[in-house]
């Protein structure tokens, strides 16, 4: 458009030999210099009443208007023009009917437009108005053009999501389903010796195990196709880090590893897909790197735009696989036992803040794995961040955490009890309430006694009162000590995951519940502590 307006007033002041030309838009009751042409650019930029103007009644009109001496023309003020420099003006509409603008040429010799002068004039401002309308249409065009090829992306990739569906139902979900069904076949026959059961149960396990974790996945990668979900806030990516390595301090241990991350800044991004990047190129140096594998995490200052690095010093990749390892489904080795979505799952993220990932060959000591993310304006480096083998928070001046879990179903509550304090080993107080009324109480008497609740465990979907309508409930009561809040539910709509977000829920678990969903929640929870050593885990709070 801008050129449109410099081409216009260079020709208007050419074809009538004037000193200087204005080309003007209408923008609601008032008109806006566009462009200037001439020694003197005086006007370009300021906006004006129309009401009251020669120009402005030229453009509500339609009327061209000519004045050939401006000193006696009392719509124009002596403070407008220089009398020296200025003395005659034609002002001819852009459209004559309903005006977009006006073009303005000045003479500075006393000059009365003639019926040539006008028709030129008149003839240049039809064709910028042509051509204005082709340029508005034409821009009007791109940006349909972009939503359709935004919309076509979108497409291919729910195309893409549903490919990776049903890749997993017709192979990946198969072989687990057919080992549970063979193995629960043996068993109910009860032909072979009782000392195999154990071993059938433990194959069955797995097997459990590797369903669960290929319908996470890939519910994961297919939550990754809609950008109207991604909510983006400032993201320390040190504390990222941080979270990433409690997640993974038993395999870190496990490894005998070492994770260091150095000065990384504050982004602009979804906090959970950030962790679960991190998370994925961490945990893959880990599972390939050789024992006492050293992870280093560190951020590049490029601008309009920060370069992370995770690099570590195991054996690297070959100049093949660079490119394929982001492929669903693509694993290198043949004991790998991940769905083969993790790095899918980072480019996906990549792509949806508008950065991309790619991996570098013929790394020195190992692998190297880069990503961009677009600058916030929010960027300062922080501290830096290590996790090395086996260290221990110390407990002096903590006691042990009070959990309540609250959920309508004796099922739920007992499977919770056995599967956080029993399986994963971690050991708080527990306290159990089977509605939102009865915990609610509970919740009351604890502050009264002095022994606050620290940990809300709560199931969304219960009868009389849900969990949201107890967390609003909870909100309001002032009687009721501070609580870190995690839902704890076995749904996965986008929607309860918002909805928990917006009242004020520390974190969000699915259930089966587990040890390992819970660290990332507890990470950012400056009060609750989760101290480890080797398999045994204790949750305390500051005394």
């Amino acid at each position: 458009m801008s050129s449109l307006a410099s081409i216009t007033a260079d020709a208007a002041r050419g074809l009538l030999g004037a000193a200087d030309s204005t080309f003007i838009l209408r923008d609601g009751h008032e008109g806006h210099c566009v462009e200037q042409s001439g020694p003197n650019k005086k006007w370009k930029g300021i906006r004006f009443p129309l009401e009251g103007t020669v120009t402005g009644s030229v453009i509500l009109s339609g009327v061209a208007d000519s004045i050939a001496d401006i000193r006696q023309d009392s719509r124009i003020p002596s403070s407008a023009y220089d009398p020296a420099a200025i003395q005659s003006i034609l002002v001819v509409p852009i459209r004559r009917s309903q005006p977009l603008g006006a073009i303005v040429v000045n003479w500075n010799e006393l000059r009365l437009a003639d019926e040539d002068d006008i028709a030129i004039l008149h003839a240049l401002a039809d064709i910028t108005s042509v051509a204005w309308e082709n340029v508005r249409l034409f821009e009007a065009l791109q940006d349909k053009v972009k939503g359709l090829e935004a919309q076509r992306a979108r497409i291919e990739a729910q195309h893409e999501s549903l490919e990776v569906f049903s890749r997993a139902l017709a192979h990946d979900l198969r072989e687990p389903v057919r080992t549970v069904r063979a193995f629960s076949e043996l068993i109910a026959c009860g032909e072979d010796p009782p000392q195999m059961r154990d071993t059938y149960f433990e194959l069955i396990h797995k097997a459990a195990d590797r369903m669960a974790m290929l319908v996470d996945t890939v519910f994961q990668y297919t939550q990754l196709d809609d950008p109207s979900r991604l909510s983006k806030r400032a993201v320390d990516m040190n504390q990222t880090v941080t979270a990433v390595t409690g997640n993974l301090a038993q395999l870190i241990r496990e490894r005998g590893a070492i994770v260091t991350a150095v000065d990384l800044p504050t982004v602009d991004a979804h906090a959970a897909h950030m962790m679960q990047l991190v998370q994925n190129l961490v945990s893959n140096a880990l599972h390939h790197g050789p024992v006492g594998v050293e992870v280093r995490i560190d951020a590049t200052d490029l601008g309009d735009h920060w370069q992370f690095s995770v690099s570590d010093n195991g054996p690297g990749l070959a100049r093949n696989d660079v490119e394929r390892i982001f492929l669903p489904f693509k694993r290198l080795n043949l004991n790998e036992e991940g769905a083969g979505l993790g790095l899918s799952i980072c480019r996906k993220v990549m792509a949806l803040h508008e950065g991309r990932i790619w991996c570098e060959c013929g790394y020195e000591g190992g692998a190297r794995f880069l990503f961009t993310l677009p600058k916030s304006g929010a960027g300062t480096p922080g501290a830096t961040a290590n996790v090395n083998r086996g260290s221990l928070m110390e407990t002096t001046g903590r006691r042990l955490a009070n959990v309540l879990l609250v959920d309508d179903r004796d099922a739920d509550l007992e499977l919770t009890r056995v599967l956080l304090q029993v399986r994963d080993r971690l050991q708080f107080n527990l306290i159990m309430a089977k509605s939102g009324k009865e915990a609610l109480e509970r919740l009351r008497q604890a502050g009264r006694e002095q022994e606050p609740v620290d940990l809300l465990l709560l199931d969304i979907n219960m009868p009389g009162m849900s969990g949201f309508e107890m967390l609003e409930e909870l909100r309001k009561d002032t009687s009721i000590p501070p609580v870190a809040v995690v839902m704890c539910s076995g749904s996965t709509y986008e929607d309860d995951l918002k909805r928990a977000e917006s009242l004020g829920a520390a974190g969000y678990m699915v259930k089966p519940p587990s040890l390992d969903q819970l660290k990332p929640m507890l990470a950012v929870l400056p009060d609750l502590h989760l101290d480890q050593e080797g398999r045994d885990s204790r949750l305390t709070h500051a005394a």
